[in-house]
């Protein structure tokens, strides 16, 4: 229940900082965050391809649980080794800044997720947010993700 609620906060925090930073986006931002949004559509689907599809030959990845950052084939394995114990309850996305230049990107985002874990019979519900920056460049007219870091919001223990 205190996820939830934490959850909640984070999304009406998000909402609220968007809404006091908005900005008209450029058909180029507007091209990026639906790389983005697709990338994340096609992860609750389970579609490991279509997930990593945007990923750079020579992505790379770090999130605070890893002690180094991720190539594009350890992603890969990591995303088909959770595919079979992983299901995406919901996600919800919203962007605060996007930066584009005539081959390049960042991308600010808030997100926050749920997702069921089952191993056996056991079921584990998870729930988790954060911010994103992701790292974009545009090579053959399509935007792909070069590198990417993740920060997760941490749980009060109280």
């Amino acid at each position: 229940m205190k996820t939830l609620l934490k959850l909640a906060m984070m999304a009406m925090v998000a909402i609220i900082t968007t809404s006091v930073f908005a900005q008209e986006w450029t058909k180029e931002q507007k091209e990026v965050w639906q790389v983005v949004e697709n990338s994340w559509l096609k992860w609750k689907a389970g579609d490991v391809d279509g997930a990593t599809a945007a990923l750079h030959p020579k992505y790379q990845g770090w999130d605070e649980e890893s002690p180094l950052p991720m190539d594009k084939d350890a992603t890969i394995q990591w995303f088909r080794s959770m595919k079979e114990r992983m299901t995406v309850d919901w996600y919800m996305l919203n962007p605060a800044r996007i930066a584009v230049t005539e081959n390049a990107a960042v991308v600010h985002y808030y997100y926050a997720f749920s997702m069921t874990y089952t191993s056996g019979d056991q079921k584990k519900h998870e729930a988790g947010g954060g911010r994103y920056v992701e790292f974009y460049v545009k090579e053959g007219g399509k935007w792909l993700c070069l590198g990417d870091m993740s920060l997760e919001e941490e749980e009060d223990d109280e």
